[in-house]
C-alpha cells in the first residue's frame, strides 16, 4: 500500500482509487489537474490545517484537519485510546489495521492506501495493543498500550511531514490544553499511588511536572 494520508476520502475510500490521486498538499487530485496539483486559482499553496480541541460533552481530544473531525481520543497512565468515525455498513473483517511500534496503518482491505499511515507519537507494546469494531459507537476503538508507562502524549500521531512542517503547524495541540493533559495523568498517578485520598478537584500551580518522572518516577503495577 501507498503511504499518502487523505483524510478526507475515508467514507469514499472504495470510490477513489481510479478517479484521482493524492498528492503532496493532503488531499485527492483530478487526473486532468496532476500538473500543478497545489496551485490554486490565486497561486497559493493550500497547507492542510489541524488542530486539537477539547469535547467537553464527553472529555476526549478531537483532532480536527481542515476543520472536519477524523478522529477523538483519550488517554490515560497505560495506554491511548483512538476513536475513528467508521465508513457505513463495514464490517469488523472489512478493515485492515495495523499496530506496529511505532507506527499505525488503518484503511479497508483491498485498497491501495491506507486512511491512517503515520508514525505514533511514541513507541507501542504491540503485543498488549488491540482494536475493535464499535457497532453500536459506530467507530473503531483502537487501544495503543504505551510502551513507557506514564508517558504524556501530546498527540496520536505525528502527522504529514512533522520535520518540515513550521512551528504554528506542528504544534496542533494548545498549550493549556497540553498542560491539562499533564495534569490529568498526574493526578491519576497520585490517586492510585495514595488510594486513601480524593484528587480529582485538587489544584497544581504553575507548570505542571512530568507524571511519569515526578517525584521517583512512575511506578509499574
Amino acid at each position: 500500500m501507498s503511504n499518502p494520508i487523505d483524510y478526507s476520502r475515508f467514507n469514499n475510500i472504495q470510490d477513489g482509487d481510479s478517479d484521482s490521486e493524492n498528492n503532496e498538499c493532503g488531499r485527492s487530485v483530478p487526473k486532468d489537474r496532476r500538473e500543478n496539483p497545489c496551485e490554486t486559482s490565486s497561486n497559493f499553496i493550500m497547507s492542510p490545517m489541524m488542530q486539537t480541541v477539547e469535547d467537553p460533552d464527553t472529555g476526549r481530544y478531537v483532532f480536527l484537519f481542515n476543520q472536519t473531525k477524523i478522529y477523538s481520543w483519550d488517554q490515560n497512565l497505560d495506554e491511548i485510546n483512538l476513536y475513528i468515525p467508521a465508513p457505513p455498513n463495514q464490517e469488523a473483517s472489512s478493515f485492515d489495521i495495523r499496530i506496529e511500534p511505532q507506527r499505525l496503518q488503518v484503511g479497508l482491505r483491498g485498497h491501495d492506501r491506507y486512511f491512517i499511515n503515520e508514525q505514533t507519537f511514541s513507541k507501542v507494546d504491540t503485543k498488549e495493543s488491540s482494536w475493535y469494531l464499535d457497532e453500536d459507537e459506530k467507530e473503531i476503538h483502537i487501544i495503543l498500550i504505551k510502551a513507557h508507562r506514564g508517558e504524556v502524549w501530546d498527540r496520536v500521531l505525528k502527522g504529514i511531514n512533522t520535520d518540515e512542517m513550521d512551528k504554528e503547524r506542528r504544534n496542533v495541540i494548545d498549550p493549556f490544553l497540553q498542560q491539562k493533559i499533564r495534569k490529568d495523568l498526574l493526578l491519576e498517578r497520585f490517586q492510585e499511588e495514595h488510594r486513601g485520598f480524593d484528587f480529582r478537584d485538587a489544584e497544581i500551580n504553575g507548570n505542571v511536572p512530568d507524571p511519569r518522572e515526578f517525584l521517583g518516577g512512575v511506578k509499574y503495577s
